[in-house]
């Protein structure tokens, strides 16, 4: 039977033969044919190989359930990532080393690439690695892929626990340092044996609930998630219980131009052929004397930058040395660019006003038209845009009308929602929330606002265009440049704070990099104007 599968395996040239052998015998019974013949004579070829079972097990998982794999949130960690949590970890406390959700092993495998073959060996061999997934035969190829990298001998050395990780019978480790890629997915029934605590009755999600697990057991951690965590309303359970447990930083990815989780889906269910979610790593370590997290804005880089962004000390850099502490004062991370940090101070505390505070309930004399998606800046209009996911703010004072007019058009309510989201679209409520510095406008200003929202509003069919999404018409207005540039200088000037012109500018940049004197300069270091800003703590 060994020689007629090693027969069988040899034919894995392309995917053909393993796609087949799926329709035929299954996925587990497949996968358990590859461990076996890895086991019994290695991985020389392209195919089977460790370095590819990743893919190839979103394919098998892809090819037999589209639906079941959504369900579970099985979605792999590119190598590049793996790489620079494994280094984060490597740096991290702890004597037993975890990987919470496993799969088919890139993180953990990532890891002790990292510490090196004798160190690797040495951690296996005494026992102090372990693994946990709740899909058995994900599990299986981690533990073949490590015993065929490091020795058949370390069969019995590695701890591979097959189970719900959210079951209060499954503890971690004394001492140990956890690394994860947690399942992303809505909870839709809880388990009969879990701690309903209030993290997953608020948020019902599994990343959070395996969040706060692996922060509640382990002395340090690694986490890729989605960044909704970070200033989510349902997830400020977490968010507070982190904060009570420890501290740390983390370091939060938009998804345009470029993904973190690059390349496409597989088992994917529309048109869409790239993974969409914009993602966060946590770099936590336990303390008893909890000081906060410091925290990245929302980087936006390209394709081609991505080799030179995903580094550890550049993106330690990146994040805001500024420690944040969630209570019921603070309930959400923000997530500001560290060189803007004295701006946002500025700006939110010399305003007197939240945007609805300026607004009426009924219908007013002067709307404003807020289209809600945002990708590199907001927009306002006096007409009504044909479109769907239009936010209409009612106005009855004509000199509110031509500030909001301009505020909205300015970078200002695009920045706060990087700060505050960055999703898909604009929450009602966080517009609403939006401070506003109206009450710093003398006669003058009144005018020069009035002028500039005046000449804005009779451009407005000119700048206006049409684009087919999903087979619906959607009407925007895209102004020049350089209109936005006029009310970002004269409301930082209205702030005091004019020297802010380039920095402010930047959030709108689609480019982590900016070419500085023939060689890339890091956005976050370029203008000098936050010396505070430094290699963040690990413990």
């Amino acid at each position: 039977m060994s020689g007629e599968i090693n027969r069988s395996m040899s034919k894995y040239t392309a995917l053909e033969k393993y796609i087949s052998d799926i329709d035929v015998k299954g996925l587990q019974n497949t996968w358990n044919d590859i461990c076996k013949c890895v086991l019994n004579n290695g991985t020389a070829g392209e195919l089977p190989n460790i370095k590819n079972f990743g893919d190839m097990y979103e394919i098998g998982l892809a090819r037999l359930d589209k639906s079941k794999k959504k369900n579970n949130g099985q979605y792999y960690t590119p190598d590049d990532v793996a790489l620079i949590m494994g280094e984060w970890l490597s740096r991290s406390e702890g004597e037993n080393i975890c990987d919470v959700a496993c799969g088919t092993g890139k993180l953990i495998l990532a890891y002790l690439d990292y510490v090196g073959k004798e160190k690797a060996r040495s951690l296996l061999q005494e026992g102090r690695v372990y693994l946990y997934d709740y899909d058995e035969t994900a599990l299986k190829i981690c533990k073949t892929s490590l015993l065929a990298k490091y020795g058949l001998d370390l069969a019995g050395q590695i701890h591979a626990i097959h189970c719900d990780f959210l079951d209060k019978d499954v503890v971690l480790p004394e001492n140990c340092k956890t690394i994860s890629n947690p399942p992303y997915g809505k909870i839709g029934q809880f388990g009969d044996n879990w701690n309903l605590t209030d993290v997953i009755r608020m948020a019902r999600e599994w990343y959070s609930s395996f969040m706060e697990k692996i922060c509640e057991q382990s002395k340090s951690a690694v986490i890729i998630t989605p960044f909704s965590f970070i200033a989510g309303g349902k997830f400020y359970a977490l968010r507070k219980e982190m904060c009570a447990l420890g501290g740390g930083f983390v370091v939060a990815f938009d998804n345009i131009p470029g993904n973190i989780f690059c390349g496409r889906k597989q088992g994917i269910f529309n048109t869409n052929m790239s993974n969409s979610v914009r993602a966060a790593i946590t770099v936590f370590h336990k303390s008893d004397k909890p000081d906060g997290f410091k925290i990245s804005p929302l980087i936006r880089f390209k394709n081609g930058e991505r080799r030179d962004l995903l580094k550890t000390d550049v993106l330690e850099l990146a994040v805001n040395a500024k420690k944040q502490i969630v209570n019921e004062e603070n309930k959400a991370f923000k997530k500001i660019d560290g060189r803007l940090q004295d701006l946002y101070d500025a700006w939110v505390g010399s305003s007197s006003y939240l945007l609805k505070d300026l607004v009426v309930e009924n219908k007013g004399k002067y709307p404003i038209y807020v289209p809600n998606t945002c990708r590199y800046n907001t927009v306002a209009a006096s007409k009504r845009l044909e479109r769907k996911g239009l936010i209409t703010l009612n106005v009855d004072n004509p000199s509110v009308f031509y500030f909001l007019y301009c505020f909205l058009n300015s970078s200002f309510p695009y920045w706060w929602w990087r700060i505050y989201d960055g999703g898909i679209t604009y929450p009602v409520n966080l517009l609403n929330n939006l401070p506003v510095p109206y009450n710093l406008l003398g006669n003058k200003e009144k005018e020069e606002f009035k002028e500039i929202a005046i000449e804005m509003a009779q451009e407005e069919e000119k700048y206006t265009s049409i684009k087919v999404n999903a087979g619906t018409a959607q009407e925007n207005i895209k102004f020049p440049k350089s209109y936005r540039d006029l009310i970002d200088n004269a409301i930082l000037k209205l702030i005091e704070s004019e020297s802010y012109k380039d920095e402010l500018a930047s959030i709108h940049d689609n480019s982590f990099f900016r070419r500085s004197s023939g060689q890339n300069t890091v956005l976050m270091l370029e203008s000098g104007k936050n010396p505070t800003v430094n290699r963040p703590d690990l413990e």
